[in-house]
């Protein structure tokens, strides 16, 4: 649209109309009124009128004006029909704050009376942080001592645990360690250790759990041998293979040892043929020549946990148990046992990190249950502590952990009783099954934190279906400053971030009437680019329904009392505390 803008011409007379009208209203109280002593004095009465009516052509004048800069003004505004997008204000937000001031924490807002974003989710929320953003100090360390639930946190480099140990347990917490690795021992202390086959053992000596065995097995032997980015290859038919093999070298060890049944022991089993072999034998009650084992086949019927179950459901079980150990047998003595020794091959790899070393004791005989995350009148804390330079096993240590973690909470009757998964480096390591438990983890009180570098890391590890349900999951999604993933920074300006809808303003000037002419267009623009995004000192928060919000990073040691509680980062051998921006 075309508008021509307030000249000077029509701003003089104004002046000089209401300049008469001033002069004359202070000509007419000077006067005698038009009505004295019962005549008429004509000169007055002209000289009344005359004001009256300059008054009224100046109100006119004033109204005339006021409506042309209410029109300026409103000309000016956009309409958003090219976007609606703007940055949240206190008002929109301050409803959704934590009242008692203990939940997560996002650092404080950059707007209204900037307060600290503790807000909750029932659900999922994520973190973008790449390297040297500081999503330590600012995200998982707050996060840790701000919650006061149960927790798991996945500890890296043993720092989170050296650093917030001694403040959880001295505000009551439990905290449990699973530390391979002996990282900072004389800080730490002794690890604590935990059976994965704790989950199998427990199917066998709980009423009912013959029903449910078999499926453990199988997403417990998907986990320790999945496959890749969740899509079935050339060699998925191998890989079930191995995963079958792994089941029942599980299963042997759990029917014969129940709890004191390891993953050492199963891998141990598995690389040794010969006693596999003697061990389906003896399952199956056959010797080496076919005919009844002179042991007789292993007493599944009168074993003491088949006394916790139907005896129909033993002898169904026991069935079909005896049937899978011949056919073991069957494959492992056949002419052309390829298929054997590719099926072995695989499992072999997939268990060598748990044979010997480290990580056998620390999945030794459980020195706790992880059902305690759910059960107590204190919160638990369960640190998973890996060794970073040694990645390549540590991470499937890791990732079996979280499932066990996951799969206890999941099975356990307290439904509403929340745990939170804090997943620093969720990109690292893989957890079989985080696509589903996006989707409905938040009914059995299950609330992941995952925290990675990008996005494109998080496709290349889970998929891009995977990736396409977290941003859909997730309440809240923090990015830290310093974003530089183009991926990553296309996403927020062009999807989360949107548009907004601006008037553009040109000048031209015409000979045909004076002054300046102004031309408006209404134009879309990104309510930040990606240049601006990258270069923004400010993090990004989005919450829910409501509109993005700007807030600063805060780190624990801006945070009273966080400061004076947690410990020292064992890498910086000193304490680190800056001025107090917080008090909680």
């Amino acid at each position: 649209m075309n508008r021509q803008s307030l000249s000077h011409r029509p701003q003089a007379s104004l002046l000089v109309i209401a300049s008469i009208a001033g002069g004359l209203v202070w000509w007419a109280l000077k006067l005698d009124a038009p009505l004295a002593g019962g005549h008429v004095d004509w000169f007055s009465a002209f000289i009344y009128f005359m004001t009256g009516l300059f008054c009224l052509h100046t109100v006119i004048r004033l109204l005339e004006n006021l409506s042309h800069f209410i029109d300026f003004l409103s000309s000016r505004k956009s309409s958003g029909q090219h976007g609606s997008a703007a940055w949240a204000s206190f008002k929109e937000y301050k409803h959704a704050l934590i009242k008692n001031k203990r939940g997560p924490f996002w650092g404080r807002a950059l707007d209204g009376p900037r307060p600290a974003l503790l807000i909750d989710f029932a659900s999922n929320s994520l973190t973008v942080a790449p390297a040297g953003s500081g999503k330590g100090i600012y995200t998982v360390v707050t996060n840790i001592m701000s919650i006061r639930h149960s927790k798991v946190v996945a500890d890296f480099k043993g720092e989170l645990v050296c650093m917030c140990k001694a403040a959880l347990e001295a505000r009551g917490e439990i905290v449990r360690v699973l530390n391979p690795g002996h990282l900072w021992g004389d800080i730490i202390g002794q690890s604590n250790s935990y059976s994965p086959l704790d989950i199998i053992a427990d199917d066998l000596t709980r009423p009912g759990g013959l029903r449910d065995m078999m499926d453990d097995l199988r997403e417990m032997c998907t986990q320790i041998m999945p496959e890749p980015g969740d899509k079935e290859t050339d060699n998925s038919y191998f890989r079930k293979g191995g995963r079958q093999l792994i089941s029942y070298c599980i299963l042997f060890e759990v029917m014969v040892d129940l709890y004191d049944a390891t993953l050492s022991s199963v891998a141990l089993l598995i690389e040794n043929r010969t006693r596999l072999e003697d061990m389906a034998r003896w399952v199956a009650g056959v010797d080496i020549e076919g005919k009844p084992h002179p042991d007789g086949p292993f007493p599944i019927e009168y074993s003491e946990w088949a006394q916790a179950h139907d005896p129909a459901d033993v002898a169904e079980f026991a069935q079909l148990i005896r049937a899978s150990a011949k056919n073991l047998i069957a494959l492992m003595s056949g002419g052309d046992n390829r298929t054997f020794d590719s099926f072995i091959t695989g499992a072999q790899q997939e268990l060598a990190p748990f044979a010997f070393g480290r990580l056998a004791p620390a999945m030794g005989r459980s020195t706790f249950r992880m059902s305690d995350l759910k059960e107590g009148d204190k919160p638990t804390t369960l640190f998973i502590v890996a060794d970073a330079s040694r990645m390549e096993a540590y991470k499937a240590f890791v990732g079996l952990m979280q499932w066990c973690c996951m799969t206890a909470v999941k099975r356990h009757e307290n439904k509403d009783r929340p745990v939170y998964y804090i997943l620093d480096e969720a990109t690292n390591y893989k957890v079989n099954g985080l696509e589903n438990l996006l989707t409905w983890g938040r009914s059995y009180g299950l609330r992941l934190h995952l925290i990675f570098q990008d996005l494109a890391a998080f496709e290349r590890t889970y998929g891009k279906t995977a990736l396409d349900t977290l941003l859909s999951e997730t309440e809240i999604q923090q990015y830290l400053p310093g974003q530089r993933s183009p991926k990553t920074l296309e996403l927020i300006s062009k999807q989360m971030l949107g548009n907004q809808s601006m008037m553009a303003i040109g000048t031209s000037r015409s000979n045909e009437q004076p002054g300046l002419s102004e031309n408006l267009s209404e134009a879309g623009r990104p309510l930040a680019t990606p240049d601006e995004i990258r270069r923004l000192k400010a993090g990004i928060l989005f919450v829910r329904q409501h509109r993005p919000i700007l807030f600063e990073p805060v780190s624990y040691a801006e945070i009273e009392p966080w400061r004076s509680q947690v410990g020292i980062n064992p890498f910086h051998g000193k304490p680190f505390k800056k001025k107090v921006k917080i008090r909680l």
